[in-house]
């Protein structure tokens, strides 16, 4: 059999320390000797944080498409203005994220980290304002903040858990992607039913950076061990890579089909005479659907045989999805064909960071392997639904948008296949 069924009362859920941490006289032969309490005090205490993280990265950009309308009201902006506010940080992405090793290697994995949610923090608390330059000038902050911790989580979880990639990155991309899905969800009832208005409303996820900042801060002692990326072994470029060009180009296509659809899904469902309000919930389903999807994919490929037969499942998963769009009407039938979709997408993006770590030789080679794949991964995503709109514009159809869907999916399924494969190796 290519795998083993997973006894969730047997797996073994020990996160053990990595040579960084024995070096600072903690002991991880756990069959000989013992942990201390102040150990596991310090393991669980860095899940935490990695946690609440994750519960960052997302919150501040997705709560801003569903207050786009009362922001427009209130600025008096157009849509190309409105669009940069989503936009502005997916550039700040493709810009940023190969540039993260630089800060990494003068101050370490945690002190950069910590100086990332500082910067997030303070660009949430720039937005509180009605003036356009500025909200986007706190909305590039934002993004910046972010764009470094996208790089550095696979990093951290390379040097920190190297056993246990496949759980822990199941761990921290379901906190982002429920994070992400909630505040997008809760938006609108903070915004008008909670009275708070989109400035305060955009304000509010300022609380979960603080307390992000938090429970990173012991984190902060530990910036002396050997996580700084400048006192690992030197690698050749990573950007000389195939394998490292397979698994960018793979975490590229993922993004440029999640993005489209929290582009055009609820567009795609009118137009097969669906409800516009049953089409905007069909948005929030789709990302809630695939939160499963997105737990157990990293740590069922961990253990198959052969990982690549995880990406193949889920190529086919979108597949059936998208195509469900194009032949199907009735509404029961659409909502298998979103579920499909979501937990395609859902298990998609957590296997491409767990590829990131897994492939890696160690913490350098994975933060200089994040900020390729997201400078590419982002860049292609910025492009997505413009790509989209355009052709829908020109063609008045939804079927070839969703064609292009096809072949971004077949591509994403073949670089996936590829960058799993046991052979497939970084320089």
């Amino acid at each position: 059999m290519y795998f083993e069924i997973i006894n969730v009362e047997s797996y073994n859920f020990d996160f053990t320390f990595s040579n960084a941490q024995q070096k600072q006289g903690v002991k991880t032969d756990n069959m000989q000797t013992p942990r201390t309490s102040t150990d596991i005090q310090k393991r669980w205490l860095l899940i935490a944080g990695i946690i609440f993280l994750a519960f960052n990265l997302r919150p501040a950009i997705t709560s801003v498409g569903p207050l786009v309308r009362n922001i427009q009201e209130s600025l008096g902006i157009n849509n190309l203005e409105a669009g940069f506010l989503t936009t502005i940080p997916l550039i700040a992405f493709a810009v940023l994220s190969p540039l993260v090793t630089l800060f990494s290697r003068r101050w370490g994995n945690e002190k950069t980290l910590f100086i990332a949610m500082l910067v997030l923090t303070v660009g949430i608390l720039i937005r509180y304002n009605d003036n356009l330059l500025v909200l986007y000038f706190g909305t590039l902050v934002v993004g910046s903040g972010i764009a470094i911790m996208n790089v550095l989580l696979p990093s951290v979880i390379k040097s920190d858990f190297p056993k246990r990639i496949g759980i822990m990155t199941s761990v921290y991309t379901t906190a982002m992607c429920a994070m992400a899905g909630l505040a997008s969800g809760v938006s609108i009832p903070l915004a008008e039913g909670a009275g708070l208005g989109w400035q305060k409303t955009l304000v509010f996820w300022g609380l979960l950076a603080f307390v992000g900042l938090l429970l990173w801060l012991p984190q902060l002692k530990q910036n002396h061990r050997d996580t700084a990326i400048g006192n690992s072994a030197p690698h050749p470029s990573i950007w000389k890579s195939r394998t490292a060009w397979h698994i960018s180009v793979f975490m590229g296509l993922q993004s440029f089909v999640f993005y489209c659809i929290i582009a055009w899904l609820p567009a795609m469902l009118i137009a097969r005479g669906m409800s516009e309000q049953t089409a905007g919930w069909m948005l929030l389903f789709v990302q809630i659907i695939g939160l499963p999807a997105t737990f157990f994919a990293p740590i069922i490929a961990a253990r198959l045989k052969r990982m690549w037969l995880s990406i193949g499942f889920l190529g086919l998963l979108n597949l059936l999805g998208f195509s469900g769009l194009l032949f199907l009407e009735q509404t029961g039938f659409l909502i298998s064909s979103i579920a499909l979709m979501g937990i395609a997408t859902g298990g998609s993006i957590s296997l491409a960071y767990m590829i990131i770590s897994s492939k890696a030789k160690d913490h350098q080679q994975a933060a200089e392997l994040s900020g390729m794949a997201q400078a590419i991964g982002y860049s292609l995503a910025a492009l997505g639904p413009a790509i989209l709109g355009f052709v829908f514009d020109q063609t008045a159809l939804w079927l070839y948008p969703i064609l292009i869907i096809h072949l971004a999916n077949i591509l994403m399924t073949g670089y996936g296949i590829s960058s799993m494969r046991k052979k497939a190796r970084l320089n």
